[in-house]
């Protein structure tokens, strides 16, 4: 099974470095980079969607403008992270390695954990690779949750930095 990853398009508050409240749209460029990425989408013969409900992810995947006939799960678990009072924060407010850190309970106890989050991804990829298909899933997220899945294939850094995964209207692959 292939797994596509797309970090929905760009937004004002992300780049202006604010994090994000739950409502906040796609900006024109975002627009853009979504219906630019869509034509690459189309040809990756994808057999199910599993988009966030957030409004941003779902206006994303529309700007794809794939086959109907594909099906669109709208899936709880792939949601971005619950920031809580550190919606918009600038990123320079924030020590942003400890911020998105596998161990970010630490310094942020009061915004859901990495490790919270990185569990409900390992339990809906663990879904996912339980049902043993050939099918190419494409899943439409948030910056969180591609760093999350990224760990899911690639392990947990020591360190519990983050890695970097999470360009808007950015394909990632993965086999599962």
């Amino acid at each position: 099974m292939n797994v596509y990853v797309i970090r929905h398009g760009e937004t004002n508050m992300g780049k202006n470095n604010i994090i994000a409240t739950e409502d906040e749209p796609l900006n024109e460029a975002g627009i853009i980079q979504a219906i630019k990425v869509g034509k690459e989408i189309r040809k990756l013969n994808i057999n199910k969607v599993y988009c966030s409900p957030i409004q941003r992810a779902k206006d994303t995947l529309k700007l794809f403008e794939l086959n109907t006939n594909i099906p669109v799960i709208i899936e709880n678990r792939i949601k971005e992270r619950s920031m809580g009072k550190y919606e918009k924060v600038s990123f320079e407010d924030l020590k942003w390695d400890e911020f998105w850190n596998y161990n970010s309970d630490k310094l942020y106890p009061e915004l859901e954990t990495m490790k919270s989050v990185y569990e409900r991804i390992s339990e809906f990829l663990n879904e996912l690779k339980s049902r043993n298909s050939n099918d190419n899933i494409l899943v439409v997220t948030h910056g969180g949750i591609s760093r999350a899945i990224y760990w899911y294939f690639n392990g947990i850094p020591e360190n519990g930095n983050s890695s970097d995964i999470n360009e808007n209207c950015k394909i990632y692959s993965y086999e599962l």
